[in-house]
Protein backbone atom coordinates (compact mmCIF):
# COMPACT_ATOMS: atom_id res chain seq x y z
CA UNK A 1 0.00 0.00 0.00
CA UNK A 2 1.45 3.44 -1.20
CA UNK A 3 1.67 6.79 0.88
CA UNK A 4 2.02 10.33 0.22
CA UNK A 5 1.79 13.34 2.17
CA UNK A 6 -0.60 16.28 1.04
CA UNK A 7 -1.22 19.20 3.13
CA UNK A 8 0.31 17.86 6.26
CA UNK A 9 -1.94 14.76 5.87
CA UNK A 10 -0.59 10.59 5.10
CA UNK A 11 -2.81 9.77 2.37
CA UNK A 12 -2.95 6.26 0.86
CA UNK A 13 -4.20 4.12 -2.17
CA UNK A 14 -5.84 0.89 -1.14
CA UNK A 15 -4.16 -1.07 -4.60
CA UNK A 16 -7.65 -1.95 -5.50
CA UNK A 17 -9.70 -0.75 -8.69
CA UNK A 18 -13.09 -2.19 -9.27
CA UNK A 19 -16.54 -0.57 -10.50
CA UNK A 20 -19.26 -2.65 -12.22
CA UNK A 21 -22.13 -0.77 -10.49
CA UNK A 22 -22.20 2.76 -9.10
CA UNK A 23 -24.74 1.91 -6.36
CA UNK A 24 -21.97 -0.73 -4.53
CA UNK A 25 -20.48 0.22 -1.71
CA UNK A 26 -17.68 3.69 -2.17
CA UNK A 27 -14.28 2.78 -0.87
CA UNK A 28 -12.07 5.16 -3.05
CA UNK A 29 -12.27 7.95 -5.23
CA UNK A 30 -10.27 10.67 -6.78
CA UNK A 31 -11.00 14.17 -6.03
CA UNK A 32 -10.43 16.96 -8.28
CA UNK A 33 -7.99 19.50 -7.41
CA UNK A 34 -7.06 23.32 -9.21
CA UNK A 35 -3.69 24.78 -9.22
CA UNK A 36 -1.70 26.34 -6.84
CA UNK A 37 -2.09 30.03 -6.55
CA UNK A 38 1.43 30.77 -7.83
CA UNK A 39 0.67 29.29 -11.37
CA UNK A 40 -1.04 32.63 -11.88
CA UNK A 41 1.75 35.28 -10.79
CA UNK A 42 2.81 35.89 -14.51
CA UNK A 43 -0.51 37.62 -14.76
CA UNK A 44 -1.39 41.30 -14.08
CA UNK A 45 -2.18 42.14 -10.42
CA UNK A 46 -5.75 42.25 -10.86
CA UNK A 47 -5.97 38.69 -13.27
CA UNK A 48 -3.94 37.08 -10.35
CA UNK A 49 -5.81 37.99 -7.30
CA UNK A 50 -9.17 37.17 -9.61
CA UNK A 51 -7.84 33.52 -10.36
CA UNK A 52 -6.41 33.31 -6.68
CA UNK A 53 -9.50 33.97 -5.21
CA UNK A 54 -11.69 31.63 -7.49
CA UNK A 55 -8.43 29.04 -5.95
CA UNK A 56 -9.33 30.50 -2.02
CA UNK A 57 -13.06 29.51 -2.41
CA UNK A 58 -12.82 26.52 -4.09
CA UNK A 59 -10.12 24.73 -2.43
CA UNK A 60 -11.96 25.71 1.20
CA UNK A 61 -15.08 23.60 -0.29
CA UNK A 62 -12.61 20.99 -1.65
CA UNK A 63 -11.24 20.13 1.55
CA UNK A 64 -14.92 20.47 3.30
CA UNK A 65 -15.75 17.85 0.92
CA UNK A 66 -12.97 15.08 1.75
CA UNK A 67 -13.69 16.06 5.52
CA UNK A 68 -17.07 14.88 4.76
CA UNK A 69 -15.62 11.85 2.80
CA UNK A 70 -12.75 10.87 5.34
CA UNK A 71 -15.87 11.16 8.49
CA UNK A 72 -17.84 8.53 6.24
CA UNK A 73 -14.46 6.53 5.91
CA UNK A 74 -13.77 6.67 2.10
CA UNK A 75 -10.41 6.76 1.03
CA UNK A 76 -9.20 9.88 -1.10
CA UNK A 77 -6.74 10.41 -3.35
CA UNK A 78 -5.52 14.38 -4.53
CA UNK A 79 -3.84 15.18 -7.49
CA UNK A 80 -0.29 16.44 -7.36
CA UNK A 81 1.68 19.31 -9.51
CA UNK A 82 4.84 18.58 -8.91
CA UNK A 83 6.02 19.95 -12.51
CA UNK A 84 6.91 23.11 -13.94
CA UNK A 85 3.95 25.40 -15.03
CA UNK A 86 4.89 25.24 -18.18
CA UNK A 87 4.17 21.19 -18.40
CA UNK A 88 0.25 22.40 -17.92
CA UNK A 89 0.21 24.85 -21.25
CA UNK A 90 -1.12 23.91 -24.44
CA UNK A 91 0.96 24.71 -27.59
CA UNK A 92 -0.08 28.13 -27.51
CA UNK A 93 1.07 28.60 -23.96
CA UNK A 94 -2.67 29.11 -22.56
CA UNK A 95 -3.12 26.89 -19.16
CA UNK A 96 -5.13 23.63 -19.57
CA UNK A 97 -8.05 23.15 -17.79
CA UNK A 98 -7.29 21.94 -14.06
CA UNK A 99 -8.36 18.61 -13.13
CA UNK A 100 -11.00 19.52 -11.22
CA UNK A 101 -13.25 17.42 -12.94
CA UNK A 102 -11.72 13.68 -12.83
CA UNK A 103 -15.54 12.07 -13.93
CA UNK A 104 -15.19 13.85 -17.18
CA UNK A 105 -12.03 12.00 -18.43
CA UNK A 106 -11.56 8.77 -15.96
CA UNK A 107 -13.58 6.06 -15.75
CA UNK A 108 -13.42 2.38 -14.05
CA UNK A 109 -15.39 -0.23 -15.46
CA UNK A 110 -15.30 -4.00 -13.95
CA UNK A 111 -11.95 -4.42 -13.18
CA UNK A 112 -10.06 -1.05 -15.27
CA UNK A 113 -9.10 2.46 -14.88
CA UNK A 114 -9.65 4.45 -18.39
CA UNK A 115 -7.95 7.73 -18.20
CA UNK A 116 -7.66 10.17 -21.11
CA UNK A 117 -4.83 12.25 -21.45
CA UNK A 118 -5.17 15.88 -20.47
CA UNK A 119 -1.65 17.56 -21.01
CA UNK A 120 1.38 17.18 -22.89
CA UNK A 121 4.31 15.99 -21.95
CA UNK A 122 3.22 13.34 -20.36
CA UNK A 123 2.31 15.02 -17.59
CA UNK A 124 -0.57 13.16 -15.28
CA UNK A 125 -1.71 14.93 -12.11
CA UNK A 126 -2.96 11.42 -10.61
CA UNK A 127 0.46 9.22 -11.86
CA UNK A 128 1.25 8.63 -8.48
CA UNK A 129 -1.76 6.70 -7.98
CA UNK A 130 -1.69 5.35 -10.99
CA UNK A 131 1.66 3.76 -10.05
CA UNK A 132 0.65 2.03 -7.14
CA UNK A 133 -2.40 0.78 -8.98
CA UNK A 134 -0.19 -1.07 -11.43
CA UNK A 135 2.42 -1.99 -8.32
CA UNK A 136 -0.92 -3.78 -7.00
CA UNK A 137 -1.00 -5.68 -10.23
CA UNK A 138 -4.53 -3.28 -11.23
CA UNK A 139 -5.19 -2.64 -14.74
CA UNK A 140 -4.69 0.90 -15.79
CA UNK A 141 -5.38 1.87 -19.71
CA UNK A 142 -3.87 4.98 -20.67
CA UNK A 143 -6.36 5.95 -23.75
CA UNK A 144 -4.46 6.58 -27.26
CA UNK A 145 -6.56 9.77 -28.65
CA UNK A 146 -5.58 8.81 -32.38
CA UNK A 147 -6.78 5.62 -31.94
CA UNK A 148 -9.00 4.26 -28.92
CA UNK A 149 -12.46 4.91 -29.57
CA UNK A 150 -13.60 5.31 -25.98
CA UNK A 151 -11.60 8.77 -25.91
CA UNK A 152 -14.86 9.57 -27.96
CA UNK A 153 -17.17 8.33 -25.41
CA UNK A 154 -18.72 11.09 -22.97
CA UNK A 155 -17.73 9.56 -19.46
CA UNK A 156 -20.46 11.26 -17.89
CA UNK A 157 -22.84 9.70 -20.06
CA UNK A 158 -21.94 6.04 -19.03
CA UNK A 159 -24.11 4.97 -16.26
CA UNK A 160 -22.65 1.51 -14.71
CA UNK A 161 -25.33 -0.43 -13.63
CA UNK A 162 -23.88 -3.96 -12.71
CA UNK A 163 -24.82 -6.45 -15.45
CA UNK A 164 -26.47 -3.47 -17.90
CA UNK A 165 -24.29 -0.37 -19.01
CA UNK A 166 -25.93 2.43 -20.63
CA UNK A 167 -23.93 5.20 -23.23
CA UNK A 168 -25.22 7.80 -24.73
CA UNK A 169 -24.13 10.62 -27.10
CA UNK A 170 -24.85 13.19 -29.12
CA UNK A 171 -27.14 11.92 -32.16
CA UNK A 172 -25.61 15.49 -34.34
CA UNK A 173 -21.91 14.09 -33.42
CA UNK A 174 -21.88 11.29 -35.78
CA UNK A 175 -17.77 10.31 -34.93
CA UNK A 176 -19.11 10.27 -31.28
CA UNK A 177 -22.08 8.11 -32.12
CA UNK A 178 -20.09 5.56 -34.47
CA UNK A 179 -17.28 5.55 -31.43
CA UNK A 180 -20.08 5.27 -28.48
CA UNK A 181 -21.23 2.13 -30.49
CA UNK A 182 -17.58 0.59 -31.20
CA UNK A 183 -17.05 1.18 -27.52
CA UNK A 184 -19.94 -0.06 -26.39
CA UNK A 185 -20.07 -3.54 -28.17
CA UNK A 186 -16.33 -4.21 -26.04
CA UNK A 187 -18.65 -4.97 -23.33
CA UNK A 188 -20.76 -6.73 -25.00
CA UNK A 189 -19.27 -10.58 -24.07
CA UNK A 190 -20.37 -9.91 -20.01
CA UNK A 191 -23.01 -7.10 -19.90
CA UNK A 192 -26.49 -5.96 -21.38
CA UNK A 193 -24.98 -2.67 -23.21
CA UNK A 194 -28.02 0.05 -24.43
CA UNK A 195 -27.02 2.60 -26.02
CA UNK A 196 -29.31 5.85 -27.12
CA UNK A 197 -28.87 9.05 -28.56
CA UNK A 198 -30.62 11.53 -26.25
CA UNK A 199 -28.50 14.79 -26.58
CA UNK A 200 -25.23 13.87 -25.32
CA UNK A 201 -25.51 15.26 -22.07
CA UNK A 202 -23.85 14.60 -18.60
CA UNK A 203 -26.57 12.44 -17.28
CA UNK A 204 -24.98 12.74 -13.74
CA UNK A 205 -26.46 16.40 -14.37
CA UNK A 206 -29.75 15.51 -15.50
CA UNK A 207 -30.84 12.56 -12.98
CA UNK A 208 -29.23 10.32 -10.16
CA UNK A 209 -29.90 6.65 -9.38
CA UNK A 210 -30.28 6.38 -6.06
CA UNK A 211 -30.45 2.72 -4.93
CA UNK A 212 -32.42 -0.22 -6.27
CA UNK A 213 -35.75 0.99 -7.89
CA UNK A 214 -34.72 4.51 -7.20
CA UNK A 215 -34.10 7.21 -9.36
CA UNK A 216 -33.74 11.21 -8.50
CA UNK A 217 -34.72 13.15 -11.26
CA UNK A 218 -34.68 16.63 -12.80
CA UNK A 219 -37.03 18.27 -14.67
CA UNK A 220 -34.98 17.82 -18.03
CA UNK A 221 -35.79 13.73 -18.08
CA UNK A 222 -39.15 12.17 -18.28
CA UNK A 223 -38.67 9.13 -20.01
CA UNK A 224 -37.80 5.62 -17.90
CA UNK A 225 -39.77 2.92 -18.21
CA UNK A 226 -37.61 1.53 -21.18
CA UNK A 227 -33.89 2.24 -19.60
CA UNK A 228 -34.87 1.75 -15.53
CA UNK A 229 -38.43 -0.65 -16.13
CA UNK A 230 -40.74 -1.25 -12.57
CA UNK A 231 -37.82 1.79 -11.17
CA UNK A 232 -40.06 4.62 -8.54
CA UNK A 233 -39.00 8.59 -10.27
CA UNK A 234 -38.60 11.38 -7.61
CA UNK A 235 -39.20 14.67 -9.96
CA UNK A 236 -37.35 17.72 -8.56
CA UNK A 237 -39.22 20.50 -8.96
CA UNK A 238 -37.94 22.96 -11.92
CA UNK A 239 -34.85 25.41 -9.91
CA UNK A 240 -35.39 28.81 -9.31
CA UNK A 241 -33.37 31.36 -11.31
CA UNK A 242 -30.01 32.00 -9.35
CA UNK A 243 -31.09 35.55 -10.24
CA UNK A 244 -28.15 36.23 -12.92
CA UNK A 245 -27.11 35.62 -16.48
CA UNK A 246 -23.58 34.56 -16.09
CA UNK A 247 -22.64 31.13 -16.25
CA UNK A 248 -19.09 31.64 -14.85
CA UNK A 249 -21.07 33.58 -12.18
CA UNK A 250 -19.26 34.14 -8.28
CA UNK A 251 -19.71 35.57 -5.26
CA UNK A 252 -18.01 38.74 -4.06
CA UNK A 253 -16.54 38.93 -7.18
CA UNK A 254 -16.26 42.48 -9.31
CA UNK A 255 -17.05 41.65 -13.12
CA UNK A 256 -16.12 45.02 -14.34
CA UNK A 257 -12.79 43.10 -14.64
CA UNK A 258 -13.56 39.29 -14.32
CA UNK A 259 -15.68 38.80 -17.34
CA UNK A 260 -13.14 40.01 -19.94
CA UNK A 261 -9.89 38.12 -17.66
CA UNK A 262 -11.60 35.11 -17.42
CA UNK A 263 -12.67 34.97 -21.39
CA UNK A 264 -8.99 35.89 -22.19
CA UNK A 265 -7.34 33.20 -19.62
CA UNK A 266 -9.68 30.27 -18.71
CA UNK A 267 -12.03 30.74 -21.60
CA UNK A 268 -11.29 26.89 -22.49
CA UNK A 269 -12.31 25.79 -18.96
CA UNK A 270 -15.82 27.22 -19.26
CA UNK A 271 -19.17 25.00 -19.66
CA UNK A 272 -22.44 25.42 -19.89
CA UNK A 273 -23.98 24.91 -16.46
CA UNK A 274 -27.22 26.18 -17.24
CA UNK A 275 -27.57 22.55 -18.50
CA UNK A 276 -27.14 20.82 -15.25
CA UNK A 277 -29.05 20.90 -12.36
CA UNK A 278 -26.26 20.50 -9.58
CA UNK A 279 -29.36 19.29 -7.21
CA UNK A 280 -29.45 15.31 -8.76
CA UNK A 281 -25.24 15.55 -9.15
CA UNK A 282 -24.64 13.55 -6.13
CA UNK A 283 -22.27 10.90 -4.75
CA UNK A 284 -23.93 7.75 -3.89
CA UNK A 285 -21.50 6.28 -0.94
CA UNK A 286 -23.83 3.59 -0.53
CA UNK A 287 -27.73 2.80 -0.04
CA UNK A 288 -27.75 4.71 3.17
CA UNK A 289 -25.68 7.55 2.26
CA UNK A 290 -25.46 10.46 -0.15
CA UNK A 291 -23.13 13.41 -0.47
CA UNK A 292 -24.68 16.57 -1.76
CA UNK A 293 -25.56 20.28 -2.57
CA UNK A 294 -28.32 21.74 -0.01
CA UNK A 295 -31.49 20.22 -0.66
CA UNK A 296 -35.08 21.51 -0.66
CA UNK A 297 -37.91 20.30 2.13
CA UNK A 298 -39.90 17.80 -0.16
CA UNK A 299 -36.15 15.78 -1.21
CA UNK A 300 -35.57 15.41 2.13
CA UNK A 301 -38.56 13.55 2.98
CA UNK A 302 -37.72 11.59 0.26
CA UNK A 303 -34.38 10.46 1.29
CA UNK A 304 -35.65 10.25 4.74
CA UNK A 305 -38.18 7.43 3.85
CA UNK A 306 -35.81 5.90 1.59
CA UNK A 307 -33.36 5.46 4.88
CA UNK A 308 -30.56 7.69 3.03
CA UNK A 309 -28.82 10.18 4.95
CA UNK A 310 -27.90 13.36 3.07
CA UNK A 311 -24.26 14.71 4.10
CA UNK A 312 -23.83 18.22 2.68
CA UNK A 313 -20.95 19.39 0.83
CA UNK A 314 -21.56 23.16 -0.40
CA UNK A 315 -19.50 23.62 -3.62
CA UNK A 316 -19.73 27.74 -4.35
CA UNK A 317 -17.71 27.56 -7.64
CA UNK A 318 -20.00 25.49 -9.31
CA UNK A 319 -21.11 27.85 -11.77
CA UNK A 320 -17.70 28.74 -12.59
CA UNK A 321 -16.25 25.04 -13.01
CA UNK A 322 -19.58 23.62 -14.51
CA UNK A 323 -19.38 20.82 -12.13
CA UNK A 324 -21.43 19.64 -9.12
CA UNK A 325 -20.79 16.82 -6.11
CA UNK A 326 -20.59 14.02 -8.94
CA UNK A 327 -18.30 15.97 -11.04
CA UNK A 328 -15.91 16.59 -8.73
CA UNK A 329 -14.78 12.48 -8.56
CA UNK A 330 -13.96 9.80 -10.09
CA UNK A 331 -15.24 6.39 -8.45
CA UNK A 332 -12.26 4.30 -8.27
CA UNK A 333 -12.95 1.24 -6.21
CA UNK A 334 -16.44 0.47 -5.33
CA UNK A 335 -16.65 -3.88 -3.66
CA UNK A 336 -19.72 -5.93 -3.97
CA UNK A 337 -20.95 -8.26 -6.35
CA UNK A 338 -21.87 -7.50 -10.30
CA UNK A 339 -25.79 -7.14 -9.86
CA UNK A 340 -28.63 -8.14 -11.84
CA UNK A 341 -31.36 -5.12 -11.03
CA UNK A 342 -33.38 -6.95 -14.18
CA UNK A 343 -32.87 -10.39 -14.57
CA UNK A 344 -35.69 -11.44 -17.00
CA UNK A 345 -33.93 -8.58 -19.55
CA UNK A 346 -32.03 -11.50 -21.00
CA UNK A 347 -29.02 -12.33 -22.35
CA UNK A 348 -25.73 -10.36 -22.53
CA UNK A 349 -25.33 -7.76 -25.59
CA UNK A 350 -26.10 -5.02 -27.98
CA UNK A 351 -29.64 -3.11 -27.09
CA UNK A 352 -30.44 0.05 -28.80
CA UNK A 353 -32.74 2.61 -26.81
CA UNK A 354 -32.89 5.23 -29.94
CA UNK A 355 -36.29 4.04 -30.01
CA UNK A 356 -37.38 5.09 -26.58
CA UNK A 357 -36.66 8.98 -27.51
CA UNK A 358 -37.92 8.69 -31.20
CA UNK A 359 -34.35 9.61 -32.85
Amino acid sequence: MGYWTIGGRRMKTLGKIENNCQLNPLKELWLGGIYPESFYSHFDNKTEDLFCKITELTNKDLNNFENVLDDIGINVVRPKFDQPLEKYMDDQDNLIKPPISPCDWSIVVDDTLYVIPQYHHNIQPFAHAIEEYKAQGQKVKILDRSSDSMCWVIFPALLRMGKDLYFDFDPHQQKQKKHTIETANMFTSTHRVHVSGTGGDHLDGVFCPLKNKQIFSSHYRSLYDKSFPGWNVFKLPEPKSNGHSMKWWLPGINYGHFNNEVIKVANNWLGNPQESVFEVNMLVVDEKNIICVQQDDNARKYFDSLGIKMHVADFKTCYFWDAGIHCLISDVYRSGPLVDFWPDRGQNGYYDLEDEYNI
